[in-house]
């Protein structure tokens, strides 16, 4: 049985290795390079991203910064006293009920 089983098992592997591909070793390096450079521009492009993004917002800050001004900040200027609301006419006299008796 052992006689039997030995080359059939090497015909076996002869076959199964005859089916299999040689590897491509410049297209695996091409593939790990490709990966490699698209992984490195993503994270370029973010960090250029992120940087517009901060200076839009320093930008932004400074523009709001000089329309509101400094006084804001400064507690010593009060806002203007409202002015009076106009006062009525006086109604007695003018209403029966508010007439005197």
């Amino acid at each position: 049985m052992r006689k039997i089983l030995i080359p059939i098992l090497l015909f076996c592997i002869s076959i199964a290795s005859s089916c299999v591909e040689p590897l491509d070793e410049q297209e695996i390096i091409d593939t790990r390079l490709n990966k490699r450079l698209a992984d490195y521009r993503a994270d370029k492009l973010m960090d250029c991203r992120q940087e517009a993004i901060d200076a839009a917002e320093y930008y932004v800050d400074s523009l709001i910064d000089t329309w509101v001004g400094r006084e804001v900040l400064d507690t010593l200027t009060f806002p203007k006293q409202p002015s009076k609301p106009i006062k009525p006419e006086g109604i007695i006299g003018t209403v029966k009920k508010f007439n005197p008796k």
